[in-house]
């Protein structure tokens, strides 16, 4: 089930926050974009309620998007680690089970 409007809007407008000012003192690109018209609408309606440009809910959105794709990467890449982790410990547990069965305590 997709979220209404509203509540996407309230979500851009969230992730704007996270990425309000501080960005003024880097340098800038304009570019020319073309979105669908409901999405263009929901940009300029989230960026009026955040209190910033359209341009800073776009590179909000833009940074969001980055960040959590490169969690997903990292993620995938601790996952594989483990798995390979996981494998070796299963093809040492029998040896590893043997040397601590013949230890004296």
């Amino acid at each position: 089930m997709k979220p209404s409007e509203p509540v996407r809007r309230k979500a851009l407008a969230e992730t704007v926050a996270a990425y309000g000012p501080g960005t003024a003192s880097v340098s800038h690109a304009k570019l020319s974009i073309t979105l669908p018209a409901d999405l263009a609408e929901q940009v300029k309606a989230a960026a009026e309620e955040s209190g910033t440009s359209v341009s800073g809910v776009i590179a909000a959105a833009l940074r969001s998007a980055i960040a959590r794709t490169e969690q997903d990467r990292l993620d995938a890449a601790i996952d594989a680690q483990n798995e390979e982790n996981r494998s070796w410990a299963e093809a040492f547990l029998p040896s590893t089970s043997k040397l601590w069965s013949e230890i004296e305590w």
